[in-house]
């Protein structure tokens, strides 16, 4: 670290990042507090690395920081996206929102479908899906990505949680990115961040953070976006 830079990511550097009215204060505030106290803790100690990371989150939450996942899908896109809903249509048009029906999408009911009998979850009727939705700052998904942010939160913090009882904690912006700082440092994505800023060097960590996403391109335009207006400059 840099002995000019504050050490401090504040209010106004994540400002710049999520600008809309629709992001609080005091969200974008407990993600600088603790953003900035696990610096080094979570290997976000450079202005690089820092950027990959809210380049990640950025994408991952959106413009809004929504920190759950958005299932509120029409039949032909449940079709289009999910195996379950391709070898039962007649469910995704059950399920999936119709506007012209009045219909709006049942977003517990494809939660428990597509998520089934993955990801540490179990069958339908578990309930699984739903409960271990997308969460948190970069989305967590499925019972056994919640164990595993809980273990590694729970070595890195001194005061422990329960994700797995408790998923709702990551709807909390203090747990969320929490989570999304034990993900960094459990799949040692800074070692990629420290590649550089190039499209690979972004390509290799989306690829980890979610693997099928159509948004490779849109993830590394956000780090371009951070680092060509020096977001974090005076914090290293």
């Amino acid at each position: 670290m840099h002995s000019q830079g504050s050490g401090i990511i504040a209010l106004s550097n994540l400002r710049k990042i999520w600008p809309s009215s629709k992001v609080d204060d005091a969200t974008l505030k407990q993600v600088a507090a603790e953003c900035s106290l696990a610096l080094t803790l979570c290997s976000i100690d450079t202005e690089l690395r820092a950027a990959h990371f809210f380049a990640q989150v950025r994408q991952e939450v959106g413009a809004n920081f929504r920190l759950e996942e958005d299932l509120y899908y029409r039949p032909e896109a449940l079709k289009q996206l999910f195996r379950y809903y391709r070898n039962n249509p007649g469910e995704a048009d059950l399920h999936g929102y119709d506007k012209s029906k009045g219909r709006k999408a049942d977003e517990k009911a494809i939660a428990n479908r597509v998520y089934a009998n993955r990801i540490g979850n179990g069958g339908v009727v578990s309930g699984d899906g739903w409960r271990y939705r997308g969460r948190g700052a970069i989305q967590l998904t499925g019972r056994s990505n919640y164990l595993q942010a809980q273990a590694i939160h729970n070595k890195l913090w001194s005061t422990p949680v329960d994700f797995v009882s408790n998923p709702d904690l990551l709807l909390q912006p203090k747990y969320a990115v929490r989570a999304a700082l034990a993900f960094w440092v459990d799949r040692k994505l800074y070692v990629h961040a420290d590649k550089g800023r190039s499209r690979l060097a972004t390509d290799s960590i989306t690829a980890i953070v979610n693997r099928h996403t159509t948004s490779y391109a849109q993830r590394h335009r956000q780090l371009e976006q951070i680092l060509l207006t020096g977001v974090f400059k005076d914090v290293f």
